[in-house]
C-alpha cells in the first residue's frame, strides 16, 4: 500500500495544493517534503491525521491541546482546531468549507478518501458538519453506509478505515512527529513497552468498551424502580472514587518521571566534573566519588527491587505450601460443588415436566393400569431421577466456604498459587542482607571522604550541588516508589469492587429485564478487564525481537547493545554480550530517543500492515551521531515513507546518505498576501541558499 496524492483545499495556510507520489519500489521509497519552520509543513501533517482518522487522529496532533481520553473534551477540542484550520481567505471569497483529499493504491486498486468540513458564516463548526466520501477502483464506486443502517455514518466510515488501512490506536507507530517521540523518549522506558504493544492489540478499544458497557449496565439499572440500592450506590461510589484517586497517583507519576530523569543526568554529570578535577590526592578522591556513586546507584536498586516484591504477593507467597495447597483443594472443591449443585437444581426444574410426561404415557399400556399401579411407576420414575445426582463427584466440597467468589474469581486464586512457587523469604532475606551491606559501605566510604578530601572552592560548590542533587532524588524515588505501590493497591481494589458489582448485579438476574441486561453487561466489562490484563504478555517477544533489529540498524554504537529483553511486567534489559544491563548505566538523550525509535519501528513492524510512514521533523533532537542511523533504517524499511523536514535536518551529508533512494522531493513556500498568510507547493528541494 502507498499514498499516491494529497489535495487540499482551504486547510490552514493552504488555499490549494496537491502532492503526487510514485509507486515505491525496494531501493527507492523515501519521499521528501521540505519547508522551514512556519511555512506549513506541521499543517501538512495534521491533514493527513485528521483526513483519514478525523476527531479520533486529534491526540496525534502536536499542537492540539487534547491529551485526555475524555469523549467531551476530545469533540471541543476538535472543533476548537478546525475552526482555526479553515484557510482565512476562505470566508472572504465566500467559501465556507475545507478539505483534504487522500488516494491510497493497495493491491493495484486506487481508494479515495474525502473528508469535508463546513463552517457558518462566522466560522463556526458543529460536529454534524463534517462529510466523509470513499470511493473504490477506477469506476469510483461509492463506498459508505446503508441507508437501512441506524448507526453514526463517522463511525462506519472510521471501522472502514481501521479494518482497510489503519485503526486509529495504531496510527500513532506510523503518523508521528520527531518533536513527540523525544518528549516520548523522557518516559520510562517500561511505559514506553507498554503504550506500544496495548496500542499493537487494540487495547485502548477493549478499555473504551468495558467503559461503555459498564456506563450502559449504570443506565439499565436505573430504569428500574428501587434498582438503585444503597449498596450497589455505595459500590459505585466507592468505585468512581478508586479511579479518580488512582488516576491522581498515575498523573502524579507521570510529572514525576521526567524530574527523576533530569535528577540522574545532573547526578552523572556532577560527579564526572568532580572526577576531573586535579591528580595525586584528588585522583583518590575522583575514585571515591566514582566508587560512592555506584554504591548510592546499587542500594536504590535493591531498595526499588524490594518495593516491587512488597507491593506483589509476598505475604500470601510466607504463608506456606502447605496453607497454600489446602486453600487450592479446597477452592478446586467448591467449583466441583457448585457445579454439581447448579446441575441439580437445574434438573429439578424440569422433574415435574418428566414426571407428568411418564404419567400422561402410561395411558399408551394394554391393558390399563389401575392407579395403584400407575402411581407405583411414577414413583419409580422420581427415584430413578433423583439417582442421577448420588452419589455426588469425587473431591467435591462439602460446603461453601467462600460465598463471596464466583468460579472465575477461584480460577484466578489457583492461578496465582501456583505462580507463587518461586518466590519465599530466602529471596528477600537475600534482598535486605545485600541492600544492608551497601548502606554500610557507603556510610564507610562518605566518612573516609570527609577525611580525604581536599577542599577547594570549586570542589566544594560541585559537591554541595551533588548532595543536594541526591538528596532530591532520593526524595523523589521515595515518592515514585510509594504512589506506584498505591497504584497497585487502587488497581487490586478496583478489580475487587468490579467482581463484588458484578456479583451483586448477578443475583438481580433473575429479577427484572433490564437488570438482566445490566449484570450480562458488567460480566462481559470483567472479561474485558480479564482479557486486558493477559494481552501484553503474548506480543513481547515478537516485540523484543524487532527492537533489537531496529535498534541494530539505527545505533550509532553498534556493539553497545547485544539484545533487548522485556519482561512480562514490560521491564526493558538493554543487555551488552557479557549479559549486562546498560541502564544500570544512565543512557544519553541521543540513545534514549533511539530506543522510542526502535518500539515504534517494531510495533509497525509486528502488526504486519504496510501502510507508509509519514514523519514530520524526523530528527527532531537527535545528535549528529545517531541521525545517519536512523536515515538508514527507514531506507530499509521497504514501505514508503514521507518525510517533512526543515531546512536544518535532511540536508548535506544526510541527503546524500539517502539520495538514491529518494523518488520524490517537493518544497513548500510562502509568503504573505495582505494580512493572510498563503503556502504553495513547488516540486523541489532546499537549494543552498535555504540552508542554514
Amino acid at each position: 500500500m502507498y499514498l499516491k496524492s494529497i489535495v487540499l483545499r482551504d486547510w490552514k495556510a493552504y488555499a490549494i495544493a496537491s502532492f503526487d507520489f510514485p509507486e515505491p519500489s525496494k531501493n527507492r521509497n523515501i519521499v521528501l517534503i521540505g519547508a522551514q519552520n512556519g511555512y506549513g509543513k506541521t499543517s501538512l501533517f495534521e491533514a493527513i491525521v485528521l483526513g483519514l482518522f478525523g476527531q479520533s487522529g486529534l491526540p496525534l496532533v502536536a499542537r492540539s491541546p487534547f491529551a485526555s481520553d475524555d469523549k467531551q473534551r476530545l469533540a471541543t477540542s476538535y472543533k476548537n482546531f478546525l475552526e482555526k484550520a479553515l484557510h482565512r481567505g476562505a470566508t472572504d471569497a465566500g467559501r465556507s468549507s475545507c478539505s483534504v483529499k487522500l488516494t491510497f493504491v493497495d493491491d493495484d486498486e486506487e481508494i479515495e478518501i474525502q473528508r469535508v468540513w463546513y463552517f457558518s458564516e462566522r466560522g463556526q463548526y458543529k460536529a454534524a458538519d463534517e462529510e466523509v466520501r470513499i470511493y473504490e477502483g477506477t469506476t469510483k464506486k461509492v463506498v459508505g453506509p446503508r441507508a437501512a443502517d441506524d448507526g453514526d455514518d463517522l463511525e462506519w466510515y472510521r471501522d472502514y478505515i481501521a479494518k482497510r488501512f489503519l485503526p486509529y490506536y495504531l496510527a500513532a507507530f506510523f503518523l508521528f512527529d520527531g518533536e513527540q517521540v523525544s518528549a516520548f523518549a523522557e518516559r520510562e522506558m517500561a511505559a514506553q513497552v507498554r503504550s506500544g504493544i496495548e496500542g499493537l492489540l487494540g487495547i485502548p478499544v477493549l478499555r473504551e468498551l468495558a467503559q461503555d458497557l459498564r456506563a450502559y449496565a449504570r443506565v439499565r439499572k436505573s430504569e428500574v424502580n428501587n434498582v438503585s440500592d444503597n449498596t450497589i450506590e455505595r459500590i459505585e461510589l466507592e468505585l468512581d472514587n478508586l479511579n479518580f484517586q488512582k488516576g491522581k497517583k498515575s498523573d502524579r507519576i507521570l510529572e514525576l518521571e521526567p524530574d527523576h530523569a533530569s535528577l540522574k543526568e545532573q547526578r552523572e554529570k556532577l560527579t564526572r566534573e568532580l572526577a576531573s578535577f586535579g591528580a595525586g590526592s584528588q585522583a583518590q578522591f575522583q575514585e571515591q566519588y566514582e566508587k560512592l556513586n555506584r554504591l548510592q546507584r546499587s542500594v536504590e536498586d535493591g531498595k526499588s527491587q524490594l518495593e516491587i516484591l512488597l507491593a506483589q504477593d509476598i505475604a500470601l507467597a510466607l504463608s506456606g505450601r502447605g496453607l497454600r495447597e489446602q486453600l487450592k483443594k479446597a477452592l478446586q472443591g467448591e467449583i466441583i460443588r457448585e457445579k454439581w449443585i447448579a446441575g441439580r437444581q437445574q434438573g429439578d426444574t424440569n422433574l415435574e415436566r418428566y414426571v407428568e410426561s411418564v404419567r400422561g404415557s402410561l395411558d399408551r399400556i394394554q391393558p390399563h393400569l389401575d392407579n395403584t399401579q400407575r402411581d407405583a411407576i411414577v414413583s419409580i420414575a422420581r427415584e430413578a431421577w433423583e439417582s442421577l445426582w448420588s452419589p455426588p463427584p469425587g473431591g467435591m466440597a462439602e460446603e461453601i466456604s467462600h460465598s463471596y467468589l464466583n468460579e472465575i474469581d477461584r480460577v484466578k486464586v489457583i492461578e496465582k498459587i501456583d505462580s507463587l512457587e518461586e518466590l519465599g523469604a530466602p529471596q528477600v532475606v537475600e534482598l535486605l542482607d545485600q541492600i544492608s551491606a551497601d548502606e554500610d559501605a557507603l556510610y564507610k566510604l562518605q566518612q573516609e571522604i570527609t577525611r580525604t578530601e581536599t577542599i577547594t572552592p570549586h570542589i566544594d560548590k560541585k559537591k554541595n550541588d551533588l548532595n543536594a542533587v541526591n538528596s532530591r532524588l532520593s526524595e523523589v524515588d521515595q515518592e515514585l516508589g510509594a504512589l506506584r505501590r498505591e497504584v497497585v493497591v487502587y488497581e487490586s481494589d478496583v478489580t475487587k469492587k468490579n467482581a463484588e458489582l458484578s456479583k451483586l448485579s448477578g443475583q438481580w438476574d433473575q429479577a427484572k429485564p433490564s437488570l438482566r441486561r445490566a449484570s450480562r453487561a458488567l460480566k462481559v466489562a470483567s472479561m474485558v478487564d480479564s482479557v486486558v490484563a493477559q494481552a501484553v504478555p503474548s506480543q513481547i517477544y515478537a516485540v523484543a525481537k524487532a527492537m533489537t533489529d531496529a535498534h541494530h540498524s539505527m545505533a550509532h554504537k553498534k556493539d553497545l547493545v547485544n539484545r533487548i529483553e522485556i519482561t512480562e511486567d514490560c521491564e526493558v534489559r538493554l543487555l551488552n554480550s557479557q549479559g549486562v544491563d546498560l541502564r544500570n548505566f544512565d543512557l544519553s538523550a541521543g540513545e534514549k530517543q533511539i530506543f522510542t525509535q526502535a518500539l515504534i519501528s517494531a510495533v509497525a513492524s509486528v502488526s504486519k500492515r504496510s501502510f507508509p510512514m509519514v514523519i514530520d521533523t524526523p530528527l527532531g533532537r537527535l545528535d549528529v551521531a545517531h541521525r545517519n542511523g536512523v536515515l538508514r533504517h527507514l531506507v530499509q524499511r521497504g514501505h514508503q515513507v514521507i518525510l517533512l523536514t526543515t531546512n536544518t535536518e535532511v540536508v548535506g551529508e544526510y541527503l546524500d546518505a539517502i539520495e538514491p533512494h529518494v523518488q520524490k522531493k517537493y518544497l513548500v513556500s510562502f509568503e504573505r498576501v495582505g494580512d493572510i498568510g498563503v503556502s504553495s507547493v513547488t516540486e523541489g528541494y532546499f537549494s543552498n541558499g535555504d540552508r542554514p
